[in-house]
């Protein structure tokens, strides 16, 4: 008898471990889903990002993007550059934000989906900002 319990019992732990992981509450996809180059567009500008083959760091961003209507200086100025992170930018719990300060202040913020195979998030440079979606 304690055999055909024990029997319905895993079958019901089955099936919940099942359930879990079909409505995502189960691990994702592992980190080096998301390695590779990314790129992202806002309505102001956009930007690539680079991913370490690891998939736990981001490694370099290069932007481009033209000043907009809410900025002192408004019109066919582009500026564009490059953010070369030595260290690399972490990615933790599929999220990551760099700001920085200065004149050029940036802020970019953003997560990847748990299958690794999606980025978005928001980005503010001076006084313009939008939300982003990136693919690679």
């Amino acid at each position: 008898m304690n055999s055909g319990r024990s029997v319905k019992l895993l079958a019901g732990v089955s099936l919940v471990l099942v359930a879990l992981l079909l409505s995502g509450c189960g691990p994702g996809a592992p980190p080096e889903t998301r390695a590779g180059e990314w790129t992202a567009t806002t309505d102001f500008g956009e930007f690539t990002f680079i991913v370490d083959p690891s998939g736990m760091t981001i490694t370099s961003i290069e932007y481009s993007f033209q000043s907009c209507s809410d900025a002192i200086i408004s019109g066919s100025i582009t500026f564009s550059g490059t953010i070369d992170l030595e260290d690399g930018l972490p990615i933790e719990d599929n999220k990551f934000t760099l700001e920085i300060g200065g004149v050029s202040s940036m802020e970019f913020q953003g997560k990847f989906s748990r299958d690794g195979t999606q980025a978005s998030g928001s980005w503010t440079a001076g006084a313009c900002s939008g939300k982003w979606n990136a693919t690679r």
